[in-house]
């Protein structure tokens, strides 16, 4: 478990995990994002009032990011969750974890170019994941800008600083800087290099319980 592997080979073995050895697309999420928020558990455990701002995009990691918003909420804290992107265009897991962190009267605002975000004293990374290899453009650049605006006490990236191309480190245009990065399964090229290097900030690793065999047929050498 000690390989540094890219973005596109994690991402591989997640799908191989899935779609070819029976795991289940909500049970890697609960897992993963359980991983989020024992660590916002343990380390702002008496801080309950804490202002905790939560960046979600509309796909899997804007999944994992509503996931995390719910189990906070869950044990005492109070987040607000910020949505940026299209909820047409949205993937069904990010609905699943939408419709169940609404459930518990959870604060969730959509983006709007021109809106102002707030300070907080933590605020999670939920845009982009590891799949992202393109130009930052649009709404999400504003947005970016617009978070980076504000002042954010602690910043979590989940799997990856939001910006960063997992594969190179390259920043794609804009970015979301973290002082803590939790990636999933194994460590990323693109977190230990260029500038995704300064981006992730202290890097920790969780096991999500994807196996070794999926790495393998993914391109890992075993």
């Amino acid at each position: 478990m000690s390989e540094i592997i890219t973005g596109t080979v994690a991402k591989k073995a997640d799908q191989i995990a899935m779609q070819e050895m029976g795991f289940k697309s909500l049970e890697l999420m609960e897992t993963a994002s359980s991983k989020v928020a024992i660590y916002v558990n343990r380390h702002y455990t008496y801080e309950r009032e804490a202002r905790i701002l939560v960046l979600a995009g509309v796909g899997n990691n804007g999944a994992d990011a509503v996931a995390v918003a719910r189990m906070l909420k869950e044990t005492g804290y109070d987040p607000v969750v910020w949505v940026v992107g299209s909820i047409e265009k949205a993937s069904w897991e990010f609905l699943y974890q939408m419709f169940h962190y609404q459930q518990l009267l959870g604060r969730a605002v959509i983006y709007r170019e021109g809106d102002s975000l707030p300070d907080s004293d933590i605020c999670i990374d939920g845009i982009f994941g590891i799949g992202l290899h393109r130009e930052v453009t649009g709404i999400y650049r504003s947005f970016m800008n617009e978070v980076n605006a504000h002042s954010h006490g602690f910043t979590i990236a989940i799997d990856a600083p939001s910006g960063i191309d997992t594969d190179s480190g390259e920043l794609m245009g804009a970015g979301i800087k973290a002082d803590v990065t939790i990636t999933f399964g194994r460590n990323k090229t693109g977190l230990v290099t260029g500038t995704g290097k300064e981006y992730s900030g202290k890097i920790f690793v969780e096991d999500i319980g994807i196996p070794d065999e999926a790495y393998e047929r993914a391109g890992v050498a075993g």
